[in-house]
């Protein structure tokens, strides 16, 4: 899908974070793209299709693969 796909259904599902909220966004892999906020919060929004998406921070999704001890 296109990174530009993927954002119009970012701002379809979150109208709140998107419009005037957002400084800029740009692809982030397959099916994903990065938000960054005019708050300069970070954001990753993942969608596949329409039961299969996430919407997580920038922090949460780089440590999504490691396990806490």
């Amino acid at each position: 899908m296109a990174h530009g796909d993927v954002y119009k259904w970012f701002e379809l599902y979150f109208p709140q974070y998107a419009g005037e909220n957002i400084e800029i966004w740009f692809p982030n892999g397959r099916n994903s793209i990065r938000i960054r906020q005019t708050n300069k919060q970070e954001f990753i929004f993942t969608y596949n299709g329409k039961y299969d998406w996430r919407f997580e921070t920038a922090k949460s999704f780089i440590n999504g693969g490691k396990e806490k001890r």
